[in-house]
């Protein structure tokens, strides 16, 4: 799973339209060519959002969900 923070509070504004957290996914996301793993992902959303607020995105296996290894993979729309 990849969350915005962990116990702190996180900020819901600060991006535009969206909070820093989601403006730093929307933008990983988009520069995105080929594909793209969960832990990828998360590594480039962690530093802009821990730059900007006083939060500290994490990305970690969600135990004892029954589905434990594994990762997420986002692929580009073909052009």
């Amino acid at each position: 799973m990849l969350t915005s923070g962990g116990l702190e509070p996180v900020v819901d504004g600060g991006g535009g339209n969206h909070s820093v957290f989601a403006k730093a996914v929307l933008e990983a996301l988009r520069s995105n060519k080929g594909r793209m793993k969960g832990t990828e992902l998360a590594l480039q959303v962690r530093r802009p959002v821990m730059l900007v607020a006083n939060q500290t995105p994490d990305y970690a296996d969600l135990r004892f969900a029954g589905h434990e290894g594994g990762d997420f993979v986002f692929a580009a729309r073909p052009q």
